[in-house]
């Protein structure tokens, strides 16, 4: 997700999100799915669907913030997918990738940030709601959990990743997190926690060059991102998040991303 020019009394992201507006645009080939700031995620997704017990299949399935579109590429094809975003080009780029794998009747709609509560898709209600690295950027996090909770079907559930242990926090991120504050939003909203768990270690010592937004920094950025992304997607989550776990003890790292699980309270 992105920015929007003057912030709302209960925005759904900060104002000053517009490096993001057009990041996405014309990234769609394997090599840009590969990266790791975008496998990472989806890998933690996955693994915490997992470890839920959470079946995707002939699921509805709303993503709010769906970026490249990265995550509707591991949803089971028959499950219904529904998502926003800022940027149109970005919006109709995704939906096109999505027909060309098969997928015709993803519902993708652009959102505008000043008007987001009343957005046709949250109209209607949904299985799954993934906020995939949306809420450390919300200056009102429960007001817009509150929110996607009367999105959910009595049954359904919200899955949110954040970043954790940022050593240098993010300029874009108006929220440092961790655990009693997650549990904290969730109980604050109506919901309550079902699975949480803390993982990926592999960029705790690179963390701070991703906070720079060009130059020298940021090339190594982006090559950090592919040389990690690329053996992340060819092994899958479970050798992956096993490997995981030897390099945290050689290293010393921490977690960089949390992901939970909540359904109403």
């Amino acid at each position: 997700m992105s920015h929007c020019p003057r912030v709302n009394p209960t925005p759904a992201i900060d104002a000053d999100q517009g490096t993001f507006m057009e990041c996405y645009r014309g990234r769609q080939s394997w090599l840009h799915h590969a990266a790791y700031l975008r496998m990472g995620k989806v890998l933690l997704a996955l693994r915490l669907c997992r470890e839920a017990g959470l079946a995707l299949d002939g699921k509805d399935i709303l993503d709010y913030g769906f970026g490249a579109g990265t995550f509707f590429r591991y949803c089971p094809p028959d499950s219904r997918l529904f998502g926003v975003e800022i940027d149109p080009q970005n919006v109709g780029a995704v939906r096109e990738m999505l027909r060309e794998r098969g997928c015709e009747n993803a519902d993708l709609r652009t959102i505008e940030i000043e008007h987001w509560e009343s957005h046709a898709l949250l109209d209607r209600q949904y299985d799954v709601i993934l906020c995939s690295h949306v809420i450390e950027h919300l200056p009102d996090p429960v007001g817009f959990m509150k929110r996607m909770r009367d999105c959910l079907t009595p049954s359904g559930v919200f899955m949110g990743l954040v970043p954790l242990n940022e050593r240098i926090m993010d300029p874009h991120h108006v929220q440092r997190l961790d655990r009693a504050k997650i549990h904290a939003f969730n109980e604050a909203a109506g919901l309550r926690v079902q699975k949480y768990i803390e993982a990926d270690p592999w960029l705790y010592w690179f963390q701070p060059v991703f906070t720079r937004e060009s130059g020298a920094v940021h090339t190594l950025a982006q090559g950090v991102s592919i040389a990690l992304g690329l053996p992340a997607t060819l092994l899958g989550a479970d050798a992956w998040f096993a490997l995981s776990k030897i390099y945290a003890a050689i290293s010393r790292s921490q977690p960089t991303q949390a992901a939970f699980v909540c359904g109403r309270a």
